[in-house]
């Protein structure tokens, strides 16, 4: 397989996944769940490097008024010591924002 089209066939599959699981509550939230787990919680369940710590709502105020598409820019970006997409360039925007609206969900805002 040409490697260019690797990212392109993990999202599909990802996707894929995604649509094949049914009945099982809110498929965004699962995705976003997924996402976090496999690529943000090695930091944001530690807080590594000042990385606010998923589900304390202290560490999100501050954050979470600044809304989703602020959140989403830094992570897509880099943030402090965060880097773009959290170090996994393969990460699409709309994983990104999956991610960003789970973390925030568990942080004070749904």
């Amino acid at each position: 397989m040409n490697r260019q089209f690797l990212p392109v066939v993990k999202a599909g599959v990802l996707w894929l996944c995604v649509g094949l699981v049914s009945g099982c509550g809110n498929k965004e939230a699962e995705t976003g769940s997924l996402l976090y787990q496999q690529n943000c919680k090695v930091c944001h369940a530690q807080g590594i490097n000042g990385a606010p710590i998923v589900g304390r709502s202290v560490a999100w105020e501050k954050r979470l008024v600044q809304g989703e598409d602020v959140l989403v820019q830094h992570a897509m970006e880099g943030y402090g010591l965060m880097p773009a997409k959290g170090g996994n360039s393969e990460l699409s925007e709309p994983e990104v924002r999956l991610v960003v609206r789970y973390m925030m969900s568990q942080s004070g805002k749904e």
